[in-house]
């Protein structure tokens, strides 16, 4: 019985260490405007920000890439505390599909189609 234990538990832990499990990066965002200032979390698990400078640009300026663009590794932790928001120190970051998602629930005057607001441990909040 102990071994038929056992060995059911091997499939189970080299699919949950498979990388083709992973989830890929995506952008959060923390606030908008008056520019989107936006980052993402490395399987490191540190915060990387979105820059479009051109010294970072180049191959080798970059720390990751999503779809060609380019992020820096910084020294600041990060965790995903729900599907959808991260936490650094002391912001919060929301993705793409969360904004989407409180554009639906408020009533928004046209200023906020968007996206103008600010990610909070509950979501995203128009401002």
């Amino acid at each position: 019985m102990q071994l038929m234990k056992r060995l059911l538990l091997i499939p189970i832990l080299l699919l949950t260490s498979c990388s083709f499990l992973k989830e890929d990066p995506i952008y959060y965002v923390h606030k908008r405007p008056p520019s989107s200032y936006s980052g993402t979390i490395g399987e490191d698990g540190f915060f990387y920000y979105f820059t479009n400078s051109a010294v970072s640009a180049s191959k080798d300026g970059c720390d990751m890439r999503i779809d060609g663009a380019c992020f820096i590794k910084t020294d600041v932790p990060a965790k995903i505390i729900k599907k959808g928001i991260m936490k650094t120190t002391n912001m919060y970051w929301c993705s793409e599909a969360v904004i989407k998602e409180a554009r639906k629930t408020q009533t928004l005057s046209p200023r906020n189609y968007s996206g103008y607001g600010i990610c909070t441990e509950k979501g995203w909040v128009f401002e």
